[in-house]
Parts: structure tokens; sequence; C-alpha cells
């Protein structure tokens, strides 16, 4: 936060556990509404296909758009999320594990498979070409649970997206790669909105 505040005031949302997937993009216009829009919006993975639902339904509320690791540009059987999942929690840091423990235990067993099943069912491509903000798109290149050969297809989907991919990063760069995250989302918050 303290990297991407000189850039505007940061505030931190985190989607509340007990709402179903399919009403996430409503709660988070109604925050959006009260915070004075339009907003630079980053969402990261779940978040990340919520915001882009969000900017496409309400161009009105979202300046920038920041997607970190978007899934949701094609649908997928939810068992092809297993296995990368595995192979990149047994290649986790301990650190990384009890977090990712923590919030598993927060967010609880049923949401985790209805988020799971969510992300896995959503397709968005036809709903890219209404984004009308500019886009970066991140991706660790070593995401194995959303790859990043995806993001040719987000940045060619979307009307004004560059793409950012973070050489020592895979799903979760926040823990993997923040300060090449924080840098790349800030330069992207200072560019002026008419340069390219």
């Amino acid at each position: 936060m303290p990297r991407l505040e000189p850039s505007g005031p940061v505030v931190l949302l985190d989607i509340p556990r007990a709402l179903p997937p399919d009403e996430v993009p409503g709660w988070l216009t109604g925050v959006l509404e009260e915070h004075e829009p339009p907003v630079d919006l980053v969402g990261h993975s779940l978040g990340a296909l919520v915001s882009v639902r969000v900017a496409a339904a309400r161009p009105d509320l979202v300046r920038r758009l920041v997607l970190i690791a978007p899934p949701g540009i094609r649908s997928r059987r939810s068992l092809a999320y297993a296995w990368p999942l595995v192979r990149s929690v047994a290649r986790s840091r301990p650190g990384f594990l009890v977090r990712l423990t923590t919030d598993a235990l927060r967010a609880g067993p049923r949401n985790l498979v209805r988020g799971g099943r969510h992300v896995a069912r959503a397709e968005v491509g036809e709903e890219l070409a209404s984004v009308t903000a500019p886009t970066l798109l991140l991706w660790g290149e070593h995401d194995r649970l959303v790859p990043s050969r995806d993001a040719a297809d987000w940045r060619d989907g979307l009307p004004d997206a560059r793409l950012v991919v973070l050489a020592n990063a895979r799903h979760v760069p926040m823990l993997e790669a923040p300060e090449e995250l924080a840098e790349a989302i800030a330069r992207f918050r200072e560019e002026r909105l008419d340069e390219p």
C-alpha cells in the first residue's frame, strides 16, 4: 500500500465470504458508488473476474482497471484447476502455506468449492468489448493455476489493454513479487489517460 498511495487513495476490499459468487458484482458496484467514482479498480483471480464484470456493466464507475491473473476467458472443468493447484501449493514456501491455510479456514470449505466452481464455469470473453477503461493485465510467468498463455486472449479481447508478465511470480504476485507488482500498478496509475 505505501508504494501505491502516492498515486491516489487505496481502499482494500475483501469479498464477503457468505455472498454467492454471482452476487459479488452487484455488491462491488454498490461499494464503488460510495467511493466517488470513477476509481482505479484492481482485482486478483476471482476478484479480477468480478472487477472485469463490473467494468463491463458499469463503465462509469471504473477509470482504470488492473486485472491480476484473471480467470474466465474460457470455461474449464473444475478438475482442470485441481492438479495445477496441488502443484502450486506443494511448491509454496511455509509462510505462504500458513497464510493459505488461515484464509481457507476463514472462508470455509463450502465457499471455497462454490468460488472454485464459479471460476471454472466463468466465461467473460463476450463482455470484454464493453470495458472502456484502460486495462493493465498482470501475470506471474510461472502461474499454473491461471496460465500466462491466457494473457494474449485477454489482451486481444479488451479494447485498451497492456500486459506485464512478472518473471519471478506464480499465481499470487502480491506475495511472490510484491515490489514488481506494486511498481507496475503505480506506473499504470500515474500514466496519463490520453497516452498509450
